[in-house]
């Protein structure tokens, strides 16, 4: 169950939407973080380089409004591969004490220009001992998940056009590597592919979102990366966001 003292009651995340005059990707910096499917935030300290974790992981009567299962997230650790050999590069965010009085820090990462790499995505809660990973959960549960990669330093399915990304960002996995209840076989977003485009310095968002069916009606469909790109409102909710700030030499 997540830390006690972090949870309030908010408004309900699928109503939000950014303001006329600005970009989603200005607008989602004061989107509120959600929690749980039930409608809470957590209340989570300054970060510098990470905004939140979170998770919410239902059973299978999810749908019907039943029992609910919720889990916490906090570690999102990226490893990147490159797919000529070599030696992993791996940035982890961390909140080591949940609702105490740390602040969660993201590592930073560094890579290396004209590189491509396979990267993955785990969600880890190291508040508890053992440690559990939320990965697995989220397999199991591919077709109501979905990671999407975005923020300066990138463009892929999840940017608009940007001219001065560092990475391209494509998907590398879908549905039915995961589970056999694939749905349309979308991509979850647990493995990508990163290839580094260019030098400098900029900012890598990941956001795991959960997409529960809803009145029977299934909220993960075909284009939802394209719906953040455009500065569109998203079904479900968040399970954790948090930001990496990246540099290329």
């Amino acid at each position: 169950m997540p830390a006690a003292g972090l949870l309030r009651d908010f408004a309900d995340e699928r109503a939000w939407s950014p303001a006329p005059h600005e970009t989603h990707h200005q607008a989602i910096e004061k989107q509120p973080f959600v929690m749980t499917r039930q409608s809470t935030l957590f209340n989570l300290f300054p970060l510098g380089l990470a905004a939140m974790v979170g998770a919410c992981l239902a059973d299978a009567s999810d749908d019907e409004g039943g029992n609910q299962e919720t889990e916490v997230i906090s570690t999102v650790r990226l490893t990147f591969t490159p797919t000529g050999g070599g030696t992993p590069v791996i940035a982890a965010f961390r909140d080591p004490d949940g609702d105490g009085g740390v602040s969660g820090t993201a590592e930073r990462l560094a890579l290396v220009d004209a590189t491509t790499y396979t990267m993955t995505a785990q969600f880890l809660n190291e508040l508890v001992d053992p440690p559990a990973d939320i990965t697995v959960e989220v397999r199991e549960e591919a077709e109501d998940h979905q990671v999407f990669v975005f923020g300066s330093a990138v463009r892929g399915p999840a940017t608009d056009e940007n001219p001065d990304a560092l990475v391209e960002h494509s998907y590398a996995d879908a549905e039915s590597d995961y589970t056999d209840d694939t749905g349309e076989d979308l991509a979850v977003g647990l493995s990508s592919t990163v290839t580094v485009v260019a030098t400098g310095s900029a900012e890598l968002e990941v956001m795991l979102r959960h997409l529960p069916s809803l009145n029977g009606e299934p909220q993960k469909v075909r284009g939802l990366a394209d719906a953040l790109a455009a500065g569109g409102p998203l079904p479900g909710e968040v399970d954790a966001h948090v930001k990496f700030q990246v540099t290329v030499r």
